[in-house]
């Protein structure tokens, strides 16, 4: 794979579902994916497109996480799925999580004979959550999975019930209805959102894959309002207007909707797209000087023509426009705002006892997608 100067990191999950990957990666040709323990949960076609980077260290150190990892899954077995989202809801959920530190650090102590490490057992407590947190994730996109083919034979009864033309366009609309852009895989991953942000950022910072110039692709809105709430309410505290930066960048249609074969033809048509080149070239430009007005306006004309070339390839495939019932890209850039003013924002206890690392003082820049109609 090419190297890149810049690159596009999923941001803070771990599992990313089709129809993002579907969205997603018709605009950008690559995105990479941090992984805690196991590497990140993607589509099979997309896994090629999506590396996963974790963090380097002996295989000492990855039998105690483990071990952690490893107990509060056999609580999981003991007190049930419900009963484990309990204990984790009382132990991250609030700050500074005081009772899960001790636990960790009393099973670091007792399975290493060196002296305990706040910075480590901190990095090990992240590496944990966010293991549980993927795990939780895969449950949920095989429980909408099951809901999609429970969909799909609905249509084939209805078929076999003998519906004519009329009838099927009908049931089409309705599935359509029942089935609208971000459901049901999509906007969900909401759990502990703001605990997930701290602990993804611990990794960024033990992470090289990360030292080069990075932007941050979110699943939904919410994983940017999150990212953004604590240092919105800081500036107005005093007395500063928040300026958030949000663009559309463009449309796309219900890529979703295509099947797998009509799905891989599309992608391959997108890459030899001379207006994606274009917008590449320039949102890489952009990611490493997000604070130049010139290159953000680039980009924007550089993703109108983007979309322009969707338009008439989307046409010439499917015989139709876009439609206004598809998604779009939304750009962030927030005014003076940093990736370490983000983690700070949100996990300030790991930033000081962890040390930046690797994670900059870059302006930060995010995207995410969302339904066209909102």
């Amino acid at each position: 794979m090419q190297e890149k100067s810049v690159r596009l990191f999923l941001f803070p999950h771990s599992v990313l579902p089709e129809s993002v990957a579907r969205c997603l990666l018709t605009v950008w040709p690559t995105m990479d994916c941090l992984q805690a323990i196991g590497p990140a949960f993607v589509p099979d076609w997309a896994k090629p497109l999506c590396p996963s980077h974790g963090v380097v260290k002996e295989e000492s150190f990855w039998e105690q996480v483990r071990r952690v990892l490893k107990g509060y899954q056999e609580l999981g077995s003991r007190v049930g799925e419900d009963g484990l989202m309990a204990v984790i809801s009382r132990d991250w959920a609030v700050d500074e999580a005081p009772e899960t530190r001790s636990h960790i650090q009393s099973v670091l102590r007792g399975i290493s004979s060196q002296p305990y490490d706040a910075a480590e057992g901190l990095f090990v407590e992240a590496l944990v959550f966010l293991e549980m947190a993927k795990d939780l994730d895969i449950r949920e996109l095989e429980l909408s999975t099951n809901l999609e083919e429970m969909e799909q034979l609905e249509e084939k009864l209805y078929q076999a019930l003998g519906a004519d033309e009329e009838d099927s366009a009908e049931l089409q609309r309705a599935l359509e209805t029942a089935n609208p852009p971000l459901s049901p895989d999509w906007g969900h991953f909401g759990y502990l959102l703001r605990v997930r942000i701290g602990f993804w950022f611990r990794l960024w910072s033990r992470a090289a894959a990360m030292e080069q110039p990075i932007a941050l692709a979110a699943l939904s809105r919410d994983v940017v309002d999150e990212a953004l709430d604590a240092l919105q309410t800081q500036k107005e505290r005093q007395g500063g207007i928040w300026e958030r930066g949000e663009s559309r960048l463009l449309n796309l249609p219900r890529v979703d909707l295509l099947s797998p074969a009509a799905f891989a033809e599309w992608l391959e048509a997108v890459g030899d797209l001379e207006a994606r080149a274009r917008f590449l070239q320039g949102f890489e430009a952009l990611v490493q000087d997000p604070r130049n007005a010139d290159r953000l306006r680039d980009v924007r004309d550089g993703a109108q023509s983007l979309e322009q070339s969707l338009q008439s390839l989307w046409r010439r495939s499917q015989g139709e426009a876009f439609g206004s019932d598809g998604y779009r890209v939304v750009l962030t850039v927030p005014e003076n705002v940093t990736y370490r003013d983000m983690w700070r924002s949100v996990d300030r206890a790991g930033l000081q006892t962890l040390g930046p690392g690797a994670v900059s003082q870059n302006a930060a820049v995010l995207v995410h997608v969302e339904p066209e109609r909102l």
